[in-house]
């Protein structure tokens, strides 16, 4: 007897690659549900998901410290101006003679404040009496010399003076102001410093 080769039907086959094609479709739709339900974690809509570890909204934060940074924002139009006619930027006791929050002493809050530099960056340090209590820096950082005109969006980080400088603003807390050294901080959250922002940051503008 002749051995008979056995081959499947046509049908046997489309069945086949339709149950292949659907079993590929099944797994992409899942993957695209997947990377949603990731990417929707932030179930508050607060943004969160944007932040690195050392970054923190301020509308978490408790009212007095919510009420320093604003002030400490709130500063920023007076130093900006004071820069953009003298060329330097004002200690925090000029500020304090003038009243500007959060440096004059009405507003200190028993918070000492110096100004610190190093190259193009400048420091505002305040660090409280009660070591226990949140010290604050504001940073502000200048172009080095040369270097190409910045083309960032005007927003909470980027401001620009008259004469078309771009300033990088970053304003950040650390919880215990009593491990605060009073010198400058290169980088703030290689030592325990929390960075704030009013509104998530872009993730793509934020990187440095």
């Amino acid at each position: 007897m002749s051995a008979q080769e056995v081959r499947p039907s046509g049908r046997t086959s489309d069945s086949r690659e339709r149950y292949g094609i659907l079993t590929i479709a099944a797994l992409v739709v899942g993957g695209v549900g997947l990377y949603l339900a990731l990417g929707s974690g932030d179930t508050a809509g607060n943004g969160t998901r944007n932040l690195l570890p050392y970054q923190s909204l301020v509308r978490t934060l408790p009212v007095a410290e919510q009420q320093m940074y604003t002030a400490i924002r709130g500063a920023l139009p007076t130093m900006e101006d004071e820069r953009a006619r003298t060329s330097r930027w004002p200690q925090p006791m000029v500020l304090a003679a003038n009243g500007v929050a959060p440096f004059a002493t009405a507003d200190a809050d028993h918070i000492e404040w110096q100004r610190l530099q190093r190259g193009a960056t400048v420091s505002y340090m305040g660090r409280p009496a009660d070591e226990s209590a949140p010290a604050w820096l504001l940073t502000i950082q200048e172009p080095e010399p040369n270097t190409p005109p910045d083309p960032a969006p005007l927003d909470d980080e980027h401001h620009r003076l008259p004469d078309g400088t771009t300033l990088h603003i970053y304003v950040w807390m650390h919880r215990i102001g009593g491990r605060v050294a009073a010198e400058f901080v290169p980088q703030p959250q290689t030592d325990g410093w929390i960075e704030l922002f009013a509104t998530p940051p872009n993730p793509v503008l934020s990187a440095r």
